[in-house]
């Protein structure tokens, strides 16, 4: 017999849906997202509504709530790992040129938490509060590769095999060299490097990440990629 969903991992599949749609969704859409069934769909947008992480707008559609900005706030102000990182990802991307964030996991995609933007005009488009799905780009990599073995599982388990035989043997690579490497995975003609941030334990805190324009790289991806190593590695050794 399959297992039964707990109710409250429903309420957040459906808070996680909301957080990463670039738009506005309607009850009915929420519901084909997550398989759930549109009467229990609007009886969880109803709780959510109520503790103000979802608000309804215009025409019956919904969107995260107000409490969403607390929290961010929370999490900005209450962790070191982001704190200790900002001044490192600024010292990478002024001896890179480029733009440099730090991912976190987020249930099963790669989140970005802070970004130091290139000042070139041409440059990575990605920003901050931005996420993926684990499964494409250096970042995604970086993160699967050094996550707890079931969240990896889980997320191979959704892959035809041939795509998992692929995958697995992507994220053996990566752990064997210690940092993911992509280019036009996600953006056409971006480059990027991942390196896993890991703390004294080997527990997986994050991601630094550098990304460039694939045609601005050429020989210094070398240093690029070591500094980028010795960014998260400081960061590892810092952060608690």
């Amino acid at each position: 017999m399959a297992e039964k969903t707990p109710s409250q991992d429903k309420v957040f599949a459906l808070l996680s849906a909301l957080a990463v749609a670039p738009e506005p969704l309607t009850a009915r859409a929420l519901a084909e997202h997550t398989g759930l069934p549109l009467s229990s769909t609007y009886r969880y947008l109803a709780t959510l509504t109520r503790w103000s992480l979802v608000q309804e707008r215009h025409s019956g559609h919904y969107a995260p709530g107000p409490m969403a900005v607390q929290l961010a706030a929370g999490f900005e102000q209450h962790n070191s790992v982001l704190t200790w990182a900002r001044p490192l990802l600024s010292e990478l991307a002024v001896r890179t040129g480029e733009s440099a964030a730090l991912m976190m996991l987020s249930g099963r995609r790669a989140l970005c938490v802070e970004m130091i933007d290139s000042p070139q005009a041409l440059r990575c488009c990605y920003q901050k509060g931005h996420s993926q799905p684990l499964l494409r780009g250096a970042s995604a990599k970086a993160l699967l590769a050094f996550a707890e073995p079931s969240l990896r599982d889980g997320v191979l388990d959704d892959l035809a095999v041939a795509d998992q035989v692929a995958l697995q043997a992507e994220l053996a690579s990566v752990r064997e060299q210690g940092y993911a490497v992509s280019e036009g995975e996600i953006d056409h003609n971006i480059w990027g490097v991942s390196v896993p941030v890991l703390s004294s334990r080997e527990h997986l805190l994050g991601a630094i990440s550098l990304m460039a324009p694939a045609a601005r790289v050429g020989p210094a991806a070398g240093q690029w990629i070591r500094w980028t190593c010795d960014a998260a590695q400081r960061l590892g050794a810092i952060s608690y």
